[in-house]
């Protein structure tokens, strides 16, 4: 496991709280790399909509940046979600994997994602850099 990137409770550095990790390991079944996230957040209020914001570069130069409805974005089978809005108050645990395509060209990668409520207050944000 390679340790790419950190998740925390705000964007700034002053004061915030650290609540996850991503790491880069081996795909063996479909080969490459696969991230693997893992994440524990408490909330302290009902999170019953908000936005997924996430950025990428690639070399310096930005790659792909794109925002989503949080509790929207996932469209994929109900057993393979992991949104599931409205989040009563209370602590929460996901491990969520992702493939890295194999297309992707060798190079340095940063990313950078937050997620924030209904009233735009950052309550999710993170930070992540590998070399592919």
């Amino acid at each position: 496991y390679v340790s790419i990137g950190d998740i925390y409770d705000s964007c700034e550095e002053d004061g915030r709280k650290w609540l996850g990790k991503t790491v880069l390991l081996p795909d063996k079944e479909r080969g490459g790399v696969t991230s693997k996230t893992f994440l524990n957040v408490t909330f302290e209020e009902t999170l019953a909509d908000g936005e997924f914001f996430l950025s990428v570069s690639y070399g310096g130069k930005d790659l792909y940046e794109n925002q989503w409805k949080f509790c929207e974005m996932e469209e994929e089978d109900e057993e393979d979600r992991w949104i599931f809005c409205p989040y009563k108050p209370g602590s929460y645990s996901w491990v969520i994997s992702r493939k890295i395509p194999n297309y992707l060209p060798k190079g340095t990668y940063k990313a950078t994602a937050r997620l924030t409520n209904e009233n735009e207050d950052v309550i999710l944000c993170g930070f992540a850099e590998f070399v592919l």
